[in-house]
């Protein structure tokens, strides 16, 4: 349908009943009204590039509804559409033209609002972004920048960071603060945001990636109890109230990590099977992890007090145990027992079940740890179930040994003496 469009023709033309009504101008070749049944005139062109195909497109609406003014008129529709019509002759396809013109446009400013993000901005969406969905310990990596690295550079755009920046902040907490080894940790905890920033395209290259360590005196911990510390600690937790006293027997006597016991609920036991089911989402290895129970961690959990259905370890049922430094000093002053952590109970267990001719493999598998070769990663589908059942039970009567004092005329190989390392 064709027809000269006027300003008269325009007011008189109604809404069809249902669908839409085209109405094409005599005047101005291309030129399309399009009107809806719920009352929307819209302008169209119908066009075709010298090479093309035949294309239509939207270029404005003549008005919204059959009561609104004019959003563009006749004569602004027909200008528009000589112009693209004689574009179109030339083989320019000047909507697309534009359109790439607004993309780029669009592109430069979204880059330009990217690249002036600032270190503050930058860690702020790497925290809630990335470390409070990968790492358990989300809040320690959040305290670290906010105490050691956002007052000196948190107002810089991550554009201007420079190698000679994240050298000097270094520096500073080593040689004007004394830190140690936790400069290595801030070093590592700003090059992962970096990289994050990196992979968003807030800036081009990571400054702190060619960065070496600061801090050279860092050695892995070796740390082991001797049975004799073993048993002044077991010791001193019984004489502590509950859940301190349960909570650190648990930790000795399963080998898990100290916040896999802390925060451990009701709901991941079954104390009927003596299992113990970590789940993938609460321990380090990010897998399911069971850890059968043996008689004496059984004894341990069923001495506790349930204070609700929610978590084992707790002082009023609502949260998991928070007092752990506390407790820590307790230990510490009244054992007797010098530089360890709660970390190297675990290197005990370790150690305690390879003296008691338990497998490397089997080792490993109590404590949860990464399989390094392919066939125990996709291959071996063995549970272990029974095995680490049998060596958490030798180490249960291996405990109760050493604090009854009942090693006498048992062939039993003492642990490996303990050796210092930087706490």
């Amino acid at each position: 349908m064709k027809e000269e469009l006027t300003a008269v023709r325009l007011q008189a033309i109604k809404p069809p009943a249902t669908g839409r009504l085209d109405i094409g101008d005599a005047k101005q070749p291309g030129l399309i009204l399009r009107v809806t049944y719920n009352g929307a005139y819209s302008w169209c062109v119908r066009y075709c590039p010298k090479g093309g195909s035949q294309k239509r497109a939207t270029i404005g609406h003549y008005r919204t509804s059959p009561t609104t003014p004019p959003l563009m008129s006749l004569a602004d529709a027909r200008s528009r559409t000589k112009d693209i019509v004689a574009a179109a002759a030339r083989g320019i396809d000047l909507l697309e033209q534009e359109d790439a013109v607004r993309r780029a446009d669009l592109a430069r400013r979204e880059e330009g609002k990217a690249r002036s993000r600032s270190l503050n901005r930058v860690v702020a969406e790497y925290i809630e972004k990335y470390a409070k969905v990968n790492q358990r310990r989300w809040i320690l990596t959040e305290r670290m920048f906010e105490q050691h690295v956002l007052p000196k550079l948190g107002g810089k755009p991550v554009v201007d960071l420079r190698r000679a920046d994240i050298i000097e902040l270094l520096d500073d907490l080593q040689h004007k603060k004394g830190l140690g080894a936790q400069v290595n940790r801030i070093h590592a905890a700003l090059k992962a945001a970096l990289n994050f920033a990196v992979e968003r395209e807030y800036l081009d290259a990571n400054p702190a990636a060619a960065v070496k360590k600061q801090f050279k005196g860092e050695v892995p911990r070796e740390r082991v109890l001797t049975d004799d510390e073993l048993k002044a600690i077991w010791l001193t937790a019984d004489t502590l109230k509950e859940p301190s006293r349960g909570l650190v027997k648990m930790m000795i006597l399963t080998g898990q990590r100290r916040d896999e016991v802390r925060c451990l609920p009701w709901a991941e036991l079954d104390m009927e099977a003596s299992l113990w089911t970590l789940p993938a989402g609460r321990n380090k290895g990010k897998r399911e992890h069971v850890v059968p129970l043996s008689d004496e961690a059984k004894a341990v959990l069923e001495a506790l007090p349930k204070l609700g259905d929610e978590f084992v370890f707790t002082t009023g049922g609502k949260r998991p145990y928070a007092g752990q430094k506390r407790l820590k000093d307790i230990l510490d002053r009244e054992s007797k027992v010098v530089d360890w952590t709660f970390h190297d109970i675990r290197r005990t267990v370790a150690s305690g079940l390879a003296s008691l001719r338990i497998s490397h493999d089997v080792i490993g598998r109590v404590l949860n740890h990464a399989k390094t070769d392919v066939t125990a990663r996709h291959y071996n589908r063995h549970d272990y179930l029974e095995e680490k059942a049998a060596a958490l039970a030798a180490w249960g009567r291996h405990v109760t040994a050493v604090v009854t004092d009942a090693l006498e005329g048992r062939k039993v190989i003492a642990l490996k003496a303990r050796r210092k390392g930087p706490q």
